[in-house]
């Protein structure tokens, strides 16, 4: 990646031209994504869902309090999410697989796993919120399967709560008669008892016989009084033993003497009543709880046939129309969008990992090197080096012969009044950025201004550009720097009117020896007297030292690069290498450009008038 923002100011555009310069990425990620999506889509079996409502109606509690009505909200809660669990319990679950035979459907019986837990896997419950309303849902690869499964659940499930509720009425019915049994045998006992005393005693009316023997005991106390006041006053008159006085003395004996014996005949008859009290007791509260018993088990007999009506069915399940799964144009939608999102990212992440120069602005803020012009990519049209070496010449009213020309008119910008540049380096800072035939097209536009151009082919390690002009390179620059052919006759004549090359010649054992010979700059005294322009084709910097031996003794040196090829980090050491070289570096020309509508610095390097230029120039 190139340096961060911290050194260039990234802006919305710049994200922009990310998106459009990589849009086939994003295209093809999102294509191929889609497609495996869809493709996975249509291959899923299709999967029915058959939904059965359930209503669940509780017996409301007796409210008597405020702390009931918080008791009664907690246990209502707990009730409901206890039969939640019911419906999606084991037990269910395997009463559903024994009614429907589901042992020999090849769906729920598979050897890795429980029948029983795959059954439940498909079952779905969930409650209707604010209703006592559940829907029961199944999901099956058959649709008819799917209906009869969920309506099978449902029947089972009210079957269940009705059979265990009836079972728990019965228990209770079946306590309450061995106890109702119990206790007529205890009433039938007291009763006995009762009757027996009654008849032993011969008690008839204890209550009346008490309340009579109480008034006449109130009677004869009164009688009593009457005569003790009688004797008070006679003993006043007469003696003890005056007739008077025996009589009323012998009266109130006979009172005394009854008193007595009324008092003893009441306290049998309170002894008595106690005990007929006992047993009565005894009778009526067996007689209470037999009779309580006797209408409880009633109560329970009846209950047990209402208890059925607490849960029904409201929806059946309806065989489905449509599959569930897969949503096939809900996969579509959501592949596209994530499709576009991860394409996008992948955008932005191979943007990142790309380190390579694409851009005049990015040789401006980071190889800080004039900006001389582009070249776009001409490998869509043409597939031969020669072609691509002679393009400007046979393709002259092109945008790539517009591009060369357009670089020319920076070169001769960039050349000062008082020494103009005669002899400009071409290089590169790694092979395969296309120098040679940047070389041959420049030297091509330069004479087309009516000028005398030479091209010095000094990469005498793979030379190619006599074979391009279909010449001989039997002779060139390494013949006379070995001293083996005269100047004059490695100079050759193009077929290109003004254009005029020195080849390289043969390979030799060490080039980089020759290029130190004194003969070198001699060529150049020579070559500047003949032509007004020599451009020299040289190999790239990293790779051999020619580069940087040629650059110090020519007047300037132009780096070419491969736009999205080589990253910043080799261009920079080439760069520093040809300044350790006291090269003078007069720009970078950017070449193999695919030109995208978006990036407006070409356009304005292609569109600015040739015609104009010329004229700033010669002001």
């Amino acid at each position: 990646m190139l340096p961060s923002p911290k050194v260039k100011e990234v802006h919305l555009k710049d994200y922009l031209k990310v998106i459009q310069k990589r849009y086939w990425v994003i295209l093809s990620f999102s294509f191929v994504l889609v497609t495996t999506v869809m493709v996975l889509t249509f291959r899923m079996t299709p999967i029915y869902r058959a939904t059965v409502s359930i209503i669940i109606e509780k017996t409301p509690p007796k409210i008597v309090s405020i702390e009931d009505v918080y008791q009664a909200g907690i246990a209502d809660k707990e009730y409901y999410e206890t039969q939640y669990k019911i419906l999606g319990s084991r037990a269910l679950a395997k009463m559903v697989f024994d009614e429907l035979n589901l042992a020999r459907d090849p769906e729920f019986f598979k050897k890795t796993k429980d029948p029983i837990d795959v059954v439940l896997s498909h079952l779905i419950v969930e409650p209707i919120k604010e209703t006592r309303m559940v829907k029961l849902s199944f999901e099956s690869m058959d649709p008819i399967k799917s209906a009869r499964i969920a309506n099978t659940f449902a029947r089972l499930y009210i079957r269940q709560d009705v059979e265990t509720k009836r079972s728990a009425s019965r228990y209770a019915t079946g306590w309450l008669e061995e106890q109702l049994n119990e206790m007529k045998k205890k009433l039938e006992a007291a009763e006995v008892n009762l009757n027996n005393y009654i008849q032993e005693h011969k008690i008839v009316t204890i209550p009346n016989l008490q309340e009579e023997s109480q008034s006449l005991l109130e009677t004869l106390k009164k009688e009593e009084a009457r005569l003790e006041t009688q004797i008070k006053e006679a003993s006043q008159r007469y003696k003890e033993k005056h007739p008077k006085m025996v009589t009323l003395n012998s009266e109130l004996e006979s009172v005394r003497e009854k008193i007595k014996l009324e008092t003893e005949r009441l306290l049998d008859l309170n002894q008595k009543m106690i005990q007929y009290n006992i047993l009565k007791r005894e009778v009526e509260s067996n007689r209470q709880l037999y009779d309580s018993l006797l209408k409880r088990t009633k109560e329970t007999t009846v209950s047990e046939e209402l208890q059925a009506a607490q849960i029904r069915i409201v929806d059946p399940a309806e065989v489905p129309i449509s599959p569930i799964k897969p949503r096939k144009m809900q996969n579509f939608i959501l592949a596209c969008i994530l499709g576009l999102s991860l394409g996008v990212g992948l955008a932005f992440f191979l943007e990142y990992l790309d380190s390579t120069v694409k851009t005049a602005e990015d040789i401006e803020f980071y190889v800080k090197l004039p900006f001389l012009g582009y070249v776009p990519s001409v490998r869509r049209q043409i597939e031969m080096k020669k072609e691509m070496d002679l393009y400007c010449y046979e393709n002259t009213t092109t945008k790539i012969a517009e591009a060369y020309r357009s670089i020319r008119t920076s070169i001769i910008f960039s050349s000062p009044e008082e020494r103009p540049l005669k002899s400009i380096l071409i290089t590169s800072s790694i092979p395969q950025e296309g120098k040679t035939s940047v070389t041959v097209n420049l030297a091509t536009v330069f004479t087309q201004k009516n000028e005398r151009v030479i091209i010095l082919e000094a990469d005498m390690r793979k030379p190619r550009i006599a074979k391009s002009f279909d010449l001989d390179n039997k002779e060139g620059l390494s013949s006379f720097l070995a001293g083996s052919i005269e100047f004059e006759k490695i100079i050759k004549k193009t077929f290109i009117p003004n254009l005029f090359l020195i080849p390289a010649g043969p390979v030799p054992p060490n080039p980089a020896e020759l290029l130190t010979s004194i003969k070198l700059k001699w060529i150049f005294d020579e070559l500047n007297k003949k032509f007004e322009r020599i451009i020299i084709d040289s190999p790239p910097v990293l790779t051999v030292a020619d580069a940087a031996i040629l650059a110090n003794i020519i007047d300037s040196v132009i780096i070419v690069i491969r736009a999205g090829f080589v990253s910043l980090e080799p261009i920079l050491r080439a760069k520093q290498r040809l300044l350790e070289a006291k090269a003078r570096i007069i720009g970078v020309i950017l070449n193999n450009v695919e030109v995208k509508k978006e990036d407006s610095s070409y356009y304005y390097h292609y569109y600015y008038p040739e015609d104009k230029k010329e004229k700033l120039l010669a002001i």
